[in-house]
């Protein structure tokens, strides 16, 4: 029974870790660092976007299918940048708190696991 209990709390978790929420994007958005400012995008900007524009680097929505370097180059009326683009909440952010979110989720349901069986 308690084997049972501890693959339906596997199942349960993984669904909640890879099925999104289908609600709006949420990105960091800024024209400055440290960017911690995030917003829920608009229904037409399905992406995040991270632009390295040598002297600075801004974040903000955007949508995907315009996530071409001549395009965003166009936008910020440069010709050199490095262009990021991401469908996921938060993911022009950085990495760090990205994978200490992961680190979290998976900690816990550690810890919750080992509650469980021993």
């Amino acid at each position: 029974m308690k084997c049972l209990s501890v693959i339906t709390l596997i199942t349960v978790f993984l669904l909640a870790l890879f099925c999104s929420s289908g609600s709006a994007l949420r990105c960091f958005t800024c024209r400055i660092s440290p960017c911690n400012v995030n917003k829920t995008c608009s229904a037409e900007q399905d992406a995040c976007i991270k632009v390295d524009l040598g002297s600075r680097i801004e974040k903000d929505c955007w949508k995907y299918s315009d996530c071409d370097v001549d395009k965003v180059g166009e936008h910020f009326n440069v010709k050199n940048l490095k262009l990021s683009c991401c469908q996921k909440d938060l993911c022009n952010g950085s990495p760090i708190t990205v994978g200490s979110k992961l680190v979290l989720g998976i900690s816990s349901f550690l810890v919750v696991i080992r509650m469980l069986c021993f």
